[in-house]
């Protein structure tokens, strides 16, 4: 059934939760949403004006402005941030009882952990030893865990220190400034052991930093120089481990030089890999596990270059008590790219219990019992599926031609008062979001999302959506594995850019909203390691490129960040996309993933298969997953925004076979 209920029921939930809320905390700030809020000071509150000047003059370190905002702002629920601040900014001048009473007072605020870091990090690096040794506790941080050795040491607590630096040592391939002392430190006591060494080389090997291994050379033995020599040798010409190894490589290292070296030869050589690992096994030691995953390995690394021998190495693994997860979805993969519909019942019976009931495999054993003349069978998986919301229910239901089940709910109910007292946090973020701070923001969020439970979460992310922290509201659902309050997870915001743009470039709202959900969920000034930026997830050359294709200047990252401009370029590039690929959604929406180039390789060439099928067997996991996200999302959208939607089947033409035919996209 269409999605018709859920808006008005979960707009009654807000308006109780939001006035409650705004009475409650009226003191402290008038109700403003998070777009109204500004950098500037305008239409900021009495408090919020002078926090951001109290945050000045700590920057300039006067302390007579300081101490009168402290006085001013104490019972203001950003205080917390003024002490942190001042304190972190003046960590040499702070006396240790503030830090310490600041730590204590504050153990439920992520502040209290990030100024203890930074304490300690002060403390080391003025070598203020038994001070960094009365306060320390056991941390995660590398450096915090060399600077407590570097203390241990420092005050004569030898053995300790030697004790706690050996693993250190060991299992880091490069050790940071702060745990540099630790290899002077063992050096000097003459407690780096062969194991230690060997264990360190296998790990710069494994890693791919020969350099690491090569500089350990220099404290082996001269038999032991010579096996390492010869793993390099094996590292860098692979096929030297598919003969026998000579007798001077200290046997247990011999393993791992063999191990790795089949790894690597069954990139470029699967077949004889295979023959070297069974010609060789006994004669290295090798135990059953080992063998599996190599014999695994080799299937695996067939997948991408040697796609004719890759179905005979993987029915052969999976055949054998060396299957993993990974070697049955491969050969299902080569199944389904060919249309191998009893071999696909056949892989998917070899499959444990649970991944079968996987939606994904149930899916695909209803299309083989289909394809193999079993209908009833298969209509009972597509029935129990297309009572589902999700990409592969939408399939079943196309299947069965039947409407999709939405099934949407409102989140629960909490009184905010109650939430607000025990989560003092919110308060913090409101005002937060007034003086638009988003880094501490996010980190308020993220460690109040810690603390939770599921009706919390829920309650939240009605707030959450209010403040128009979108991201926010989508985390906290999936945290709570809520997943049925669709406007919260599916919300529209930033409509006048989505809709002029997709006017504009004659593609669908949806779509673009599809994208931005998968790419960011709504986040403007998120950042990926690969430097994809904002909401559409935009890298810089693509944006240069769209700039210039739309008759713009060059658009810098931070207006990047900027919804309107991210829209704009965003939804061209999709706008290009869907042109060179003739209109076809699922093919555009893989090449905004992964790239034309590769996409362009997927495509069958001599002839055509069903887009399901093309979805799935698509090599990249991630690339496979987006595309099919995208188009569940679309499908939600276009019913939350149009009160309809389309049918998968009628936008998943069948792929391959024939040149697309491009057309141009429309820019002004």
């Amino acid at each position: 059934m269409l999605f018709t209920s859920l808006l008005p029921k979960t707009a009654s939930i807000k308006a109780v939760l939001t006035l409650s809320l705004f009475i409650l905390i009226a003191s402290y700030q008038s109700p403003l949403s998070a777009q109204e809020l500004s950098v500037k000071d305008k239409g900021l509150t009495a408090n919020q004006k002078a926090f951001k000047e109290a945050y000045r003059a700590i920057k300039r370190n006067d302390r007579k402005a300081i101490a009168k905002y402290k006085s001013q702002l104490e019972h203001y629920s950003l205080y917390p941030y003024l002490l942190y601040h001042d304190y972190r900014l003046h960590l040499k001048s702070t006396p240790s009882h503030l830090i310490k009473g600041f730590i204590k007072d504050h153990s439920d605020s992520y502040l209290s952990d990030a100024l203890y870091t930074r304490w300690l990090k002060s403390m080391a690096k003025r070598k203020h030893w038994t001070n960094y040794l009365a306060a320390y506790k056991p941390q995660r941080t590398l450096s915090l865990q060399c600077y407590y050795v570097q203390a241990l040491s420092q005050r004569k607590q030898t053995s300790k220190a030697l004790k706690l630096a050996k693993p250190i040592w060991q299992n880091n391939i490069k050790l940071n400034k702060a745990c540099q002392p630790l290899d002077t430190l063992l050096r000097k006591h003459k407690k780096i052991t062969g194991t230690m060494l060997w264990a360190k080389i296998a790990l710069a090997m494994k890693k791919r930093k020969i350099s690491v291994a090569e500089a350990l050379r220099k404290d082996l033995s001269a038999k032991e120089a010579k096996t390492l020599d010869f793993w390099i040798k094996v590292y860098k010409n692979p096929v030297l481990a598919s003969k026998k190894m000579p007798s001077y490589l200290i046997p247990s290292i011999r393993k791992l030089i063999f191990m790795q070296g089949i790894k690597r030869l069954a990139g470029s050589q699967p077949a004889l890999a295979k023959k070297s690992l069974n010609k060789y096994r006994k004669q290295y030691a090798l135990n059953a596990d080992q063998y599996k995953v190599l014999d695994r390995k080799i299937a695996l690394r067939t997948v991408y270059r040697f796609p004719t021998a890759a179905k005979a190495f993987l029915k052969e693994v999976n055949t054998s008590g060396s299957k993993s997860k990974d070697t049955l979805r491969w050969q299902a993969q080569i199944a389904l790219k060919r249309s191998d519909w009893p071999g696909l019942l056949d892989t998917i019976e070899l499959m444990d219990e649970p991944e079968q009931r996987n939606k994904q495999w149930v899916y695909w054993k209803a299309r083989a019992l289909e394809a193999t003349k079993q209908q009833k069978a298969a209509n009972a998986l597509y029935e129990k599926l297309a009572k589902q919301r999700h990409y592969y229910a939408f399939l079943s239901a196309d299947r069965l031609n039947k409407p999709y089940r939405f099934n949407p709910k409102p989140a629960k109910k909490i009184k905010p008062e109650v939430l607000i007292k025990k989560y003092p946090e919110l308060l913090r973020i409101q005002e937060l979001l007034a003086i638009d701070w988003p880094l501490s923001t996010k980190r308020e969020w993220y460690h109040l999302l810690k603390k939770m439970d599921s009706e919390e979460l829920q309650a939240v992310a009605v707030l959450a959506n209010h403040w128009e922290q979108h991201a926010q509201a989508i985390r906290s659902l999936a945290k709570a594995k809520e997943w049925d309050h669709l406007s919260l997870r599916f919300p529209t915001p930033y409509k006048e850019p989505v809709m002029q743009n997709a006017k504009k470039n004659e593609i669908d709202a949806a779509w673009i909203y599809g994208i931005m959900r998968r790419e960011s969920a709504f986040s403007e000034d998120i950042r990926s390691s690969v430097g994809a930026t904002g909401l559409m997830q935009l890298m810089p050359k693509t944006a240069k490129y769209m700039s210039r294709k739309i008759s713009r200047q060059n658009i810098s990252y931070k207006k990047l960040t900027q919804a309107k401009n991210n829209i704009e370029l965003g939804s061209a590039y999709l706008s290009y996309l869907n042109g060179k690929y003739s209109g076809n959604k699922v093919l555009a929406t893989a090449s905004y993933n992964a790239g034309p180039s590769r996409v362009d390789s997927w495509i069958p060439k001599t002839h055509s298969i069903p887009a399901d099928q093309w979805v799935d067997a698509i090599p990249y996991n991630e690339t496979r997953a987006y595309v099919k996200a995208v188009l569940e999302y679309t499908t939600i959208f276009n019913s939350l925004l149009n009160k309809r939607y389309d049918r998968l089947k009628d936008v998943m033409p069948d792929i391959g076979g024939k040149p697309l035919k491009k057309i141009d996209p429309k820019h002004p």
